[in-house]
């Protein structure tokens, strides 16, 4: 029985029969006004430099034009998203040269002999390297990609700096990627509401998740939860510069990243009148989740624990990871329920009507098929939030839309393992229009 190779440039193509399958597993802030803090939870591989690069800086051509300044102006003024994206950029140059010197230093035998792995089967050791590799591959794309934003915009990019990471084994280097994923997923959803252009919040929102994707994967073999809160929180500037200062010791310029005081910014374009309204889009982000909800809490009511452990689609998996499926399936169900709360109790605060629960048919008969259904779901979810994002005017539903986003993406990196996919098929994550995301959730639903 074969799976997918984490490069491979379709998840439905075979890979070499002596690669085995492993599986992927592991296991707040406020939506509005409504507290989600204690709702805690115990490919193909596309990802080029090329498509990093197409997606951030063709979306922004048209961004960069609408900037320059006719024939007479000597000196065109900085666009208001470069600090931004200058920021932005510091950070993943840190992560770039993080993966880069480290699969430099630790050969792939090293990397899957790490302590920290001890308690995982082969299936999962012996993939690691490429993943990681993936992971770095995916770095160098988002420099290069917002780098060229950067010029085109009419900004100077910030070079990459000198780093000391401090790792001295593979198990520390495993434990520093995890502290920097993670401060990634933290760093984009707090910068992403001073975002002006949509183009740029777009291209952001699709490395937002990506890097949360890479977090869930780290976290994993940290021996941690993918995705430890039902809402990822968002960090500042200053407290990421604060983190990301531990490792660099080359001069760093924080007034590179200072944007213009709120009342002299540029209003977001976000915030444009349209006929799209915070509550359409809240009650078109609560239909997929009731839709979640339902799926995990039929689907765990449907099948046991020894059912689900004993799914054919995990037969080769060791059972160090086969015995935590249930528990985490609970937690992303949990996670799915909690997002239907905060939702529904917006609207309501927004002076909207919450939409409904529907009646669904998931269509699964065995635990495998429940477990594809639960890859497909959880990957249109990650599409649907990016693509709505950039609609959404409130800036506090606007963050923890943001926040739920990459926690989705976080769950589809998770499902895409156990489904025998790359966990992060993509340097940047897709959107998927209001009517598209319909159109596959309409397949499930049998009564409005």
């Amino acid at each position: 029985m074969t799976r997918n190779d984490p490069t491979s440039a379709d998840d439905s193509s075979d890979t070499d029969s002596t690669r085995s399958r492993r599986a992927f597993l592991g296991g707040a802030s406020a939506l509005g006004a409504v507290a989600l803090a204690g709702c805690t939870g115990g490919g193909d591989d596309t990802g080029s430099e090329t498509t990093a690069t197409e997606t951030m800086t063709e979306m922004m051509t048209t961004t960069a034009e609408e900037t320059t300044t006719d024939e007479t102006t000597t000196e065109a003024p900085t666009d208001p998203d470069v600090p931004v994206l200058n920021y932005a950029l510091t950070l993943e140059h840190l992560e770039n040269a993080f993966y880069r010197e480290g699969l430099n230093e630790f050969a792939d035998d090293e990397l899957m002999g790490a302590d920290a792995l001890s308690s995982f089967g082969e299936e999962v050791r012996m993939d690691v390297p490429a993943y990681l590799q993936t992971v770095g591959d995916h770095e160098a794309a988002h420099v290069e990609a917002i780098t060229a934003t950067v010029e085109e915009l009419g900004g100077d990019p910030v070079p990459e700096g000198e780093y000391d990471f401090g790792y001295e084994t593979p198990s520390e280097f495993l434990a520093t990627a995890k502290a920097l994923e993670n401060t990634g997923v933290a760093a984009y959803a707090g910068a992403a509401p001073k975002v002006v252009s949509n183009d740029v919040l777009a291209a952001a929102a699709g490395i937002h998740s990506v890097e949360a994707r890479h977090a869930s994967f780290l976290n994993f073999v940290n021996s941690d939860s993918p995705y430890p809160n039902a809402v990822d929180e968002a960090k500042s500037v200053e407290k990421v510069l604060e983190i990301a200062g531990q490792f660099v010791t080359s001069e760093v310029d924080p007034s590179v990243y200072e944007t213009n005081p709120p009342e002299e910014r540029a209003t977001p374009d976000r915030k444009a009148d349209d006929d799209t309204s915070d509550v359409d889009v809240l009650n078109y982000a609560l239909t997929l989740e009731h839709l979640e909800n339902a799926f995990y809490r039929e689907g765990m009511e449907e099948f046991s624990d020894d059912e689900l452990m004993g799914a054919d689609a995990l037969s080769s998996f060791a059972d160090d990871v086969r015995m935590k499926v249930p528990g985490h399936l609970q937690t992303v169900g949990d996670h799915e329920a909690a997002h239907v709360d905060a939702l529904a109790a917006t609207v309501e605060k927004l002076g909207g009507t919450p939409v409904e629960e529907a009646e669904y048919d998931f269509g699964y008969e065995t635990p495998s098929e429940f477990l594809g259904v639960a890859k497909a779901l959880e990957n249109t979810g990650v599409a649907a939030y990016k693509g709505a994002a950039p609609t959404v005017s409130n800036d506090e539903v606007f963050s923890a839309a943001i926040g739920i986003h990459s926690v989705e993406a976080r769950h589809a990196s998770f499902l895409n393992e156990l489904n025998l996919s790359s966990p992060f098929p993509k340097a940047v994550d897709e959107p998927k229009t209001m009517a598209e995301v319909k159109e596959i959730a309409g397949q499930f639903i049998v009564q409005q």
